[in-house]
This record gives structure tokens, sequence and C-alpha cells, in this order.
């Protein structure tokens, strides 16, 4: 999961301390101190994230997460221009709230995908994107975001998904579920700009874009297992959370009860050094499978 910030330990300090000498000399005529400050920024957070990945250790990471979050909003302050920081806090947002919050605290959960969802979208504006685009008519928004370029995939793909986790988890408020299929215009620009973005994490949207819906509400069962299909092709079929959220939105649905707790237990029961880059996201995969599989 690239949803959040680590605190660091003294290795990567002193790697940031390189870096920025490094940097200095290298680069101390040539750019602006605000850009350099903003670069090394970027690799001070791009290096947590690794670790971060990395983590096994939920309660470590759950704790830790409400102060990285605060640090991102303390950055903001004082540099609220700072498209990139608005991206990292839309990851932090989002990553908390589903990886520790949404299973046992619904109205918590929705606030903090609002804040997702408003950090992405002052990425997006950077682009050209507005609040007032994303709420207007269909074809104008399309037309808006058919013109975007490779540099606005993660602000489409954060407030894509931020936006969709809103709808899913406040449904049923019809007017609200309306604007599904606008989340779906600025993902698939995303697959049409940069498909291996976030480890294909756009076709494991369609996936459950297309399995989270019965048929006349516009869900297609064949789709989402091909986009389910595709979103494993991006991990050599290691990432559990894919198997989770088929089993959560479309496996349980087609197969009955029996298989649906089998998926779950697979889950449950697969190594914890499957793949040890997104360890994180393994685990919360496994402890949402467990609490799936005891609400049954």
């Amino acid at each position: 999961m690239k949803a959040e910030f680590y605190g660091v330990d003294m290795t990567i300090k002193f790697h940031l301390q390189i870096t920025l000498i490094s940097l200095c000399l290298i680069s101390l005529s040539a750019c602006s101190l605000s850009k350099f400050t903003a670069h090394v920024t970027s690799l001070f957070i791009e290096d947590s994230i690794t670790l971060l990945n990395a983590e096994k250790d939920l309660l470590k990471v759950k704790k830790q997460l409400p102060e990285n979050i605060a640090q991102l909003e303390n950055m903001l302050r004082n540099d609220n221009n700072n498209k990139r920081l608005h991206i990292y806090a839309a990851q932090a947002y989002y990553g908390y709230a589903f990886s520790f919050i949404e299973d046992n605290n619904k109205n918590q959960a929705i606030d903090l995908y609002y804040k997702a969802y408003n950090h992405a979208m002052s990425a997006l504006t950077y682009h050209g994107i507005t609040a007032k685009d994303l709420q207007g008519k269909s074809p104008g928004l399309q037309l808006k975001v058919d013109k975007l370029s490779k540099p606005a995939v993660d602000a489409l793909y954060w407030t894509a998904i931020s936006w969709a986790k809103l709808i899913e988890i406040k449904q049923p408020e019809l007017l609200l579920f309306t604007q599904l299929h606008k989340t779906a215009i600025l993902m698939n620009r995303v697959i049409q700009l940069d498909e291996a973005y976030h480890s294909g994490g756009a076709f494991l949207f369609f996936a459950v874009y297309y399995g989270g819906r019965p048929d006349f509400l516009g869900g297609n069962d064949y789709l989402s297992k091909k986009y389910f299909e595709r979103a494993r092709s991006f991990n050599k079929n290691r990432l559990l959370m894919v198997d989770f959220l088929q089993a959560k939105y479309l496996n349980g649905r087609l197969h009955g009860k029996e298989k649906y707790n089998q998926r779950l237990l697979s889950i449950i029961n697969a190594p914890d050094d499957l793949y040890p880059e997104q360890a994180l996201m393994n685990a919360v995969a496994k402890q949402k499978a467990s609490i799936l599989l005891k609400r049954l």
C-alpha cells in the first residue's frame, strides 16, 4: 500500500543528509531554495513510504500514521501550493481510513475519505480540473480529462478512488451514487496514461467498480473478473488484497458461503513473506479477511 509515509530510523536520516549535501554541491546555483526543499522533502517521504510498505506490524503502523498525517498537514500550512504534499496527504488519509478505521467506525472513515478527496482535488486543480468540473455534466468533464497528460495521473487516481469510496460507504444516498460513473472517467484516463501506476491499481478499482453492484445498477460480473485477473498480473499473484476484494465484492455473491469462507481462510493462512515489498498491504488483507469471517 503506497498510502502513507512512516517515521524513519537513523539509516534513512543519514541517507537524507548525504542526499542534501550531494544536491547542494550539484545544484546550489541551479535551483531556488524552495524547489530544492520540495525535492528533498519528496525524497524523504518516498523513502519513508518504502519502509512503510515493508512493515508487518499493524499496531505500530496504526499508532504512527496519525503523527505522520499531522506532520503532512503542518507542511501544507507552510506550503499549501505543493501538489506533491497534497498527493501524499490524500494517500495517507485514504490508507489510514481503509486499513484501520472503516471496519469499525463508519463516520470517522467518511471524514477521513473526505479529507483524502479534498487533498486529491487540490492536486487535480493544478491540471485544470476543478470541483465544479467534477460536479458538472459528464461530457464536459470527459473533454477536460481527455486533454490531461501523464503528470496528472496521481491526482486523477487519488481523486477517483477516494470519491468512489465516499460513494460506496455513504450509500444509499442516491444523489451521490449518480456521480459514480464520473470516477470511472478519471480512472479510465489513468489506464490510458499509465496503466502500471500504483501497481495497476486502476484495474483493481474497476474490478470493484463492476463487482460491487448488481446488474441493474451497472454491475458486470464478467468484467469484474477480467479486471481482477489483470490486477493480479502487476504483482504476480502475490498481493492478498486482490484476493480479499474479489472475495468481498464478487466471489461471495457468485459461489456461495462455503467457497467464500474458503477464500477468506486462504488469505488468512497465506505466508507472511509472500510479498515482502508489500508486507503491510498483505497484513491488512489478512486482518480484513479475519474481520469479515467473524461477521459471517
